[in-house]
């Protein structure tokens, strides 16, 4: 409310409040650190701009993210980017890694922060091949813990659309992830 009186400091609040859900959204569909940073600016300024129309009634977190979320997807569509890529692009020894982290993490084996890191990136690749919008739906119910109503309101459709998407993007996770790692013990058979 404060924010709709136009005070600064108040909508200061909102972006420190929120950039982290946005930049996470940003940067699962589109990836690139300037990219993101451009983008979420974008963003945050067309939030400024329609807080008129914001319905206080409402969660402010999926409207953010709403429009966060369209966004990303008018960005994809002006640059006719389409991040899809098969598991084909993996290197060898990207696959090998992806094992011996899957194994480790299997195992119960903590993972060094490096192997962290590294795991997240290729979780990152196997995400850009899902569609744009399985991949949001993952990412805000898996990466940001929100909760499917929120999720539903931010993507405008559903909670059983939401649930559907998360489920898809969930098994084809699962079933790419899992025939990379038997190519890769055919290989090393």
């Amino acid at each position: 409310e404060s924010a709709l009186a136009g005070e600064a400091q108040a909508f200061e609040e909102i972006v420190k409040r929120y950039q982290r859900l946005v930049f996470n959204i940003v940067y699962h569909y589109l990836g690139g650190r300037n990219e993101v940073e451009d983008l979420a600016q974008e963003i945050f300024l067309k939030v400024y701009r329609s807080l008129d129309r914001f319905d206080t009634s409402r969660p402010l977190k999926a409207w953010i993210g709403r429009i966060a979320s369209n966004a990303c997807l008018d960005q994809l569509r002006r640059a006719r980017v389409r991040r899809e890529r098969s598991f084909s692009d993996f290197s060898e020894e990207q696959e090998e890694r992806i094992r011996y982290l899957y194994g480790k993490s299997a195992e119960g084996g903590g993972l060094t922060e490096e192997e962290a890191e590294e795991s997240l990136s290729l979780l990152q690749r196997a995400l850009d091949e899902l569609g744009a919008k399985d991949r949001m739906a993952f990412v805000l119910r898996e990466m940001e813990e929100q909760e499917y109503s929120e999720i539903a309101e931010a993507m405008d459709t559903s909670q059983v659309a939401v649930r559907i998407r998360v489920s898809r993007a969930r098994k084809k996770l699962q079933k790419r992830i899992k025939a990379m790692l038997a190519r890769q013990d055919a290989i090393s058979a």
